[in-house]
C-alpha cells in the first residue's frame, strides 16, 4: 500500500470519514461502508487490503497530512484533499489509472485467486482431454477444485471441449493488451506443455511485481470474459464463483423483489426486520442500475431530490428531513444511489466499449 494510492482515494474532493475508509479497504460489508465507497467512487477498492492494520493506515494518513496533501478535521475525524494533494494526484494520474483502471475488488477481490486457479486448471484438463491423455499431474488436487471440474465438464463433448476453450481464450486475449495476454498465457499448462510459475512470468514482465497491477490485470481478464457473448464456458467459471461469493441472503431478497413483492411483503415472507431488507435493497440498487428502484420512493420524494442543486454527496439527511418530515433514512440513501446512477450513466452497469465492441461490467 503506497501513500499515493491512499491519497487517490480522496481525489473526488469530498470529506471522507477516516474510519469508514479503513473498513472499506479491510472489507467490512455493512451498508454504511458500501454506501461510502459508492458515493466517493472507491467501491472498487473494497476488501483490497484485508490484512491492513489500523496503525499502518493511520501512519499513512498522518504522513499525507504532515506533507500537506490532506487536511484532517479532528472534530469529526474526516479528511479532505488539499490543492497540493490535487497537484500530486494530477502529476501521477496516468500511472495511478494504469494500475487500477480495471480493478473491481468489490466484485472479484475475495475470489480472484480462486477464479484464476480454476481457469488454469480448466485449461489444463480440457487440453489433455482433447488428446485423450490422462497421464499428467493435475494442477489442483483438492476436493473442491476436482468437484468443480466435474461440474464444468458435465454434458460437454470431451473430445472437442479443448478446442472450444482455446477459441474462447483467443477471443478474450484479443481484447487485452499484449502484455496482459502474455502474462496469463505463459502460466497456462496443457497437453505436453507446463506453464511457468507466476514469479517466472513476473521476472519477464516486471510491471506485474505490484500486487495492485497484477490484480488489476486479473480483474480485466475476468470482466472481458463476462462481457464477451461468445465466451460461454469460461464465463461460467467466473460467474459461478461471483454468485457464490455474493450476499446469499440479499439474493433471496432479490428473487422476491423481481417476483413483484413489496419490501413489506418481503419482510413478512422472510420473517426479517425491515432494516435488514432495506440494507439488501440498497446494495441491490448499487449493483443493479438498470432495475427501476424508483418504485420504492414516493413521487413527492423523487421530485424533491431531482430539484436539489447540490451534489448528492453533499446532501445532509438532517437538513433534508426538515423539509420532508416523512422522509426515512432508507429513502434518503436510495435517492442518493439513483441520483448517482443517473449522473454516471451506465458506468456501474453494462456499457458499450466503443473500441472493442464488448459490454463491460463495472460492478
Amino acid at each position: 500500500m503506497t501513500t499515493l494510492f491512499i491519497l487517490s482515494l480522496f481525489k473526488q474532493g469530498y470529506k471522507i470519514k477516516i474510519s469508514t475508509l479503513f473498513h472499506l479497504l479491510k472489507g467490512k460489508r455493512t451498508i454504511s461502508v458500501l454506501m461510502n465507497g459508492f458515493l466517493y467512487e472507491n467501491l472498487i477498492f473494497f476488501q483490497l487490503f484485508p490484512e491492513l492494520t489500523e496503525e499502518e493506515f493511520q501512519a499513512t494518513l498522518q504522513k499525507l497530512v504532515a506533507e500537506g496533501f490532506l487536511s484532517l478535521q479532528q472534530e469529526n475525524l474526516e479528511a479532505v484533499i488539499t490543492e497540493k494533494g490535487r497537484d500530486c494526484i494530477q502529476k501521477y494520474s496516468l500511472q495511478a489509472e494504469k494500475e487500477s483502471q480495471w480493478l473491481n475488488s468489490y466484485r472479484y477481490g475475495k475470489i480472484d485467486n480462486k477464479i484464476w486457479r480454476l481457469i488454469q486448471f480448466f485449461v489444463q484438463v480440457t487440453s489433455n482431454l482433447s488428446y485423450q491423455n490422462n497421464t499428467y499431474s493435475p494442477l489442483e488436487s483438492s476436493p473442491y477444485y476436482q468437484w468443480k471440474m466435474k461440474q464444468l465438464l458435465k454434458n460437454n463433448d470431451r473430445n472437442t471441449i479443448g478446442n472450444r476453450v482455446r477459441e474462447e481464450l483467443l477471443l478474450v486475449f484479443d481484447q487485452l493488451s499484449n502484455e496482459e495476454s502474455q502474462f496469463f498465457a505463459l502460466q497456462f499448462s496443457g497437453y505436453r506443455w507446463n506453464g511457468k510459475a507466476e514469479q517466472q512470468v513476473v521476472d519477464l514482465y516486471p510491471a506485474f511485481k505490484s500486487e495492485l497491477v497484477r490484480r488489476n490485470a486479473c480483474h480485466h481478464f475476468f470482466r472481458v470474459i463476462e462481457s464477451t457473448d461468445k465466451v460461454v464456458m469460461l464465463k461460467k467459471v467466473v460467474l459461478d464463483e461471483v454468485e457464490a461469493a455474493n450476499n446469499q441472503s440479499m439474493l433471496e431478497t432479490k428473487k422476491l423483489l423481481l417476483s413483484g413483492n413489496s419490501s413489506e411483503k418481503i419482510c413478512e415472507i422472510r420473517q426479517m426486520k425491515q432494516s435488514t431488507i432495506n440494507d439488501h435493497l440498497l446494495e441491490l440498487a448499487i449493483q443493479n442500475p438498470m432495475y427501476s428502484f424508483e418504485q420504492l420512493l414516493s413521487i413527492q420524494h423523487i421530485h424533491f431530490f431531482k430539484a436539489l442543486p447540490a451534489a448528492c454527496q453533499e446532501w445532509s439527511y438532517t437538513s433534508v428531513k426538515e423539509e420532508l418530515p416523512d422522509l426515512d433514512y432508507f429513502s434518503y440513501r436510495m435517492a442518493q444511489i439513483l441520483t448517482l446512477h443517473k449522473e454516471r450513466g451506465n458506468r456501474y452497469g453494462f456499457k458499450k466499449n466503443t473500441k472493442s465492441g464488448i459490454r463491460v461490467f463495472e460492478l
